[in-house]
């Protein structure tokens, strides 16, 4: 398996140049969040002055959870599963989509409601109009703490690799799409029985407008079972 010895020939390297290596990697990530950005919005994808250091605070925490999630690999904590099953793909595919967005449904709300968490994630909705950098205008500790979430269910649970990189895939294209001012979702998404539960740019970006609502990442139903939905 390539990707499973990929893996291993990392073990070879010192923490420091694996923590260079994880940067770069994450650093591409959002240099190409900003070129999506640039191709769908050029005038809207601009970066403020003030919000520099929070997008490499936030390049940073990505680059030390990716670390860790290496390090818990390596010790056997953190177990994957390498086989080529394609049901057991789009099993664990569905599970960590719907875990994940619950667990950080929860997070969003909390975050939103503890009053002595809220100052933290208060940083983030200095953006009511966002764009491909709002996703990363972030707290250190938010940004931490979805990391935390992230690396807690993938450690109590076996995924398959592939399910967890077209994951991170999903998770990233809707990071930029959400934060996105164009809504780049045809209007039939919002009318059929099937897409309606899935969120959209409107959908995060009335979030943005009204802070008691729609905290949902990928889909609609938390916010309509906990009625927090506009």
């Amino acid at each position: 398996m390539i990707f499973e010895s990929g893996l291993q020939q990392l073990f070879q390297f010192h923490i420091f140049w694996l923590f260079v290596f994880f940067l770069i990697e994450n650093a591409a990530l959002v240099g190409l969040s900003v070129l999506i950005g640039k191709a769908i919005e050029s005038e809207n994808t601009f970066l403020k002055n003030k919000d520099r250091k929070w997008v490499f605070s936030t390049l940073l925490c990505n680059t030390l959870i990716t670390l860790i999630g290496f390090e818990l690999y390596r010790y056997g904590i953190l177990k994957i599963d390498f086989s080529g099953s394609l049901k057991l793909i789009i099993f664990d595919t569905l599970l960590l989509i719907l875990l994940m967005d619950l667990f950080m449904f929860l997070f969003h709300f909390l975050v939103h409601h503890l009053k002595w968490l809220y100052p933290i994630h208060k940083l983030h909705h200095t953006h009511v109009e966002t764009n491909v950098y709002s996703l990363y205008v972030l707290h250190p500790m938010e940004t931490l703490g979805f990391g935390f979430i992230w690396l807690f269910l993938i450690t109590i649970l076996k995924f398959n690799y592939l399910s967890i990189i077209i994951y991170l895939i999903l998770n990233l294209s809707y990071g930029i799409f959400g934060h996105l001012k164009k809504d780049i979702f045809p209007s039939f998404w919002y009318k059929n029985y099937f897409t309606k539960w899935i969120s959209t740019t409107k959908f995060h970006n009335d979030h943005h407008k009204n802070e008691s609502h729609n905290y949902g990442f990928y889909f609609t139903i938390w916010d309509k079972i906990f009625k927090t939905i506009i």
